[in-house]
Formats: structure tokens, sequence, C-alpha cells
């Protein structure tokens, strides 16, 4: 997959308004008009900006080459769809790690993953509402048990919560080595707006509260490859989705 390549601009929106302007490739992404007029550390604003756009932090070079100001940067993380879990090993532990939202789900279903463990799925289950996050604790628990099961069978297995804090994962990374599989993570992060939309279309039960999505997105803002690669991840993906 090639590595998507940005370019971040000042232009003139609408009238007057002055503003920036996020490209991929040649591909308009979005824009951004609530700077103020002057560079300087406006600079600094708009690549915030649009790092958080993206989902990522990237190293901005500027160019005024073949026209006016602007700021180039490359995306290259570990960039996989679908196809990354055809290399797995078998008995593998699969991690989603994401916000609400953010396609895991989709993901799985795409990918026909024959084994998924799914907290809403466990939840709808124990007390007959997938959003009823009082029975969390309960869902958790049968988690926990029904992946031992599948970790002792060497059932591969796609985890498909958020699992952005690291105290969760920590725990599945000490299930996996104490039965002795590889256990793979898969960051989903969309930009939060996406995320905030699919949240919207959901039914009522299934929404997560706007802070707590919010939350969730900049935890997994922090769970980059290589931070998952410290804890103790076998392998790390960032699994891109569309802007």
């Amino acid at each position: 997959m090639p590595l998507p390549h940005y370019v971040l601009a000042p232009t003139h929106l609408t009238g007057g308004t002055f503003g920036w302007q996020l490209n991929r490739g040649r591909r308009f992404l979005d824009c951004h008009e609530d700077f103020a007029p002057e560079l300087g550390d406006n600079v600094e604003n708009a690549m915030d900006w649009a790092d958080r756009k993206i989902g990522t932090r990237l190293d901005w070079r500027h160019t005024r080459e073949g026209g006016p100001d602007r700021w180039t940067a490359t995306d290259d993380r570990t960039a996989a769809g679908t196809d990354v879990l055809r290399s797995i090993e078998p008995g593998t532990l699969v991690v989603a790690v994401g916000p609400g939202a953010s396609g895991k789900s989709t993901f799985a279903a795409a990918a026909r993953v024959r084994t998924v463990l799914s907290l809403d799925t466990l939840r709808e289950q124990i007390g007959g509402d997938a959003g009823d996050q009082s029975v969390t604790p309960a869902a958790v628990a049968e988690q926990t048990r029904l992946l031992d099961w599948h970790l002792t069978e060497g059932t591969t297995v796609y985890l498909d919560s958020t699992n952005v804090e690291p105290h969760v994962r920590a725990r599945l990374i000490e299930q996996a080595d104490r039965h002795g599989r590889f256990i793979t993570a898969l960051r989903f992060l969309p930009d939060l707006d996406t995320c905030q939309a699919r949240n919207a279309a959901r039914p009522a039960n299934r929404q997560v509260p706007a802070d707590v999505l919010a939350w969730q997105h900049s935890l997994a803002l922090t769970a980059t490859p290589e931070a998952l690669l410290a804890e103790g991840f076998t392998a790390a993906h960032d699994i891109v989705t569309p802007l």
C-alpha cells in the first residue's frame, strides 16, 4: 500500500476569510478557517489541526518549490487493510484498538473473521441490550472466560472492543502470554469528526456520549504501533480508514 502524502497550505477560503487546506495527494480532505491570518505561530496550530485530522503526528516540511508556501508530510505508519490477517500465526489474539464508531466491527465483517468476541454482543446476551453499560463488568468476565477457552484451543480470535486503556491491554497481553500465544494490535483511528458522525447514526442505545468518544479518541491517538510494541504486542498495525 503506498504511503499517504499530505499537503497543508494557507489559502483564502470564502470571500476574504483566511484558512488552511489539507489535501492527500490531489484529493481535498478538509479546511480550517478559525486560525488568525498571521503565519508565525499559526503554522504550528495548523499542523496540530492536520495531525488530529490524520490521526498521527507527522513531520511537516516547508516548501515553496513551484508555488506558494506550503508544508508537506508523508504518513509512514504501518498501513494495513483486511489482508493483514492473512499473514498472522494461527492461534493469535488479534486486539482491535480504537474509539467507538472507528470501524472495528466493519473491518471484522469485511475480513470475514471467523471468531469474534464483542462486548456489545456479550452485553446483549447477558442483559438483553448491547448498550447497557451496567452489565459491562459481567460481559468483561465472560469475555475473559471465553478468551481463555479459545486461547487454550489455539483459535485465532478477534477482540472487538475499544481497548484504548493501557491497563486493559496489559491484561490481554498477560492472558496471551500465559497461553503462549502471539498477540497483534490493530489500531483504528479515523479523525474524530468521522467517529462522531458514525456515532450519531447509530441507534440511541449504542451511541457513545460525546465526551467519552473524545476521550477514547485521545487515548487511541497515543497508542501508536511503536507504543503498542513496547507494551508487549507481537505486532501492531494502523488500519487506514478513509478520512
